[in-house]
């Protein structure tokens, strides 16, 4: 079965409200992205919530991501999913925060069982790249085949939908 025949679902983690560089958004860019993503693979969606929603304020929300990456947490998530069995294909999105996968994302997947699916990781960043996150994937999900990921500025997210096809096209969409 070629990828654009699979069963795809995008899974973003993502956040609104005040974001960097002092920018409002009513969607977070990771999910912007997903969204763009899906406009192009016409995959399912599936966006992580938080139960305790973080802080709309940015250095409030950056305060309260640190804590948790300090301490490893797992803040329990609202909308997990039970299993990936309806999925061949999984682009699994983050935005980067500390140089890390936020902590509710990580949550998340180490509750589902990756093997035998491939999955494509994608992030935003404002200036770091995927900061190692998309090799740690690969170390956290075994027995999942992995893509080539995408790594797009958060504030350029609007601007990327032409890159964003290229590399849908290069991986095999």
């Amino acid at each position: 079965m070629s990828l654009k025949d699979s069963r795809k679902i995008v899974i973003t983690f993502s956040r609104a409200d005040e974001n960097y560089p002092a920018v409002q958004l009513e969607v977070g860019n990771t999910e912007r992205l997903g969204d763009i993503i899906i406009g192009y693979t016409h995959a399912d969606k599936h966006h992580i919530e938080p139960v305790n929603p973080y802080p709309k304020g940015y250095k409030a929300c950056c305060d309260q991501a640190l804590e948790e990456k300090e301490n490893n947490a797992r803040p329990e998530v609202a909308n997990p999913l039970d299993n990936l069995d309806n999925y061949d294909t999984i682009f699994f999105g983050y935005p980067i925060w500390w140089g890390e996968i936020p902590m509710p994302a990580y949550t998340f997947i180490e509750k589902l069982n990756f093997a035998g699916k491939t999955v494509i990781p994608f992030c935003t960043h404002e200036g770091s790249g995927n900061g190692g996150t998309f090799k740690k994937l690969q170390n956290i999900l075994t027995g999942a085949k992995f893509l080539k990921g995408i790594e797009i500025q958060g504030n350029r997210v609007d601007n990327s939908k032409e890159i964003v096809e290229k590399w849908l096209t290069a991986i095999g969409f």
